[in-house]
């Protein structure tokens, strides 16, 4: 089905439907089978309107790993040699918590016991 016909085949909702979910629209440039496309399109509604992106992300919508400890570098990489595939690197090997997060305090209550220790 073409975008067009399919357009003319969207205004013809029925009024039950189209009472439950007002001011729908579709958007023939996302494909709905693509999760990747999807999650860029929620980035950018948290990021509207102060901010623009590119549609496809610095990885288009090819797959992307992340190795937060040596361990898992290690899968990744046994992984990549048996798969026969190369990545490349988009950050450094290190996760670093920002400045401003408080890394010495929990925001967990310490256990309280009562008079048996419990």
């Amino acid at each position: 089905m073409r975008i067009k016909e399919f357009i003319i085949e969207a205004d013809k909702l029925r009024r039950s439907a189209e009472a439950a979910i007002p001011d729908a629209h579709f958007y023939p440039a996302l494909d709905n089978s693509s999760p990747y496309h999807s999650y860029r399109y929620g980035v950018a509604l948290a990021g509207s309107p102060s901010q623009t992106m590119h549609k496809n992300g610095p990885t288009q919508s090819k797959m992307v790993t992340l190795a937060y400890t040596d361990g898992d570098a290690e899968i990744i990489n046994k992984t990549n040699k048996f798969m026969g595939v190369k990545g490349h690197a988009l950050s450094s090997k290190k996760s670093q918590e920002s400045s401003t997060v408080d890394a010495h305090s929990s925001p967990v209550a310490n256990i309280k016991r009562n008079k048996y220790g419990v």
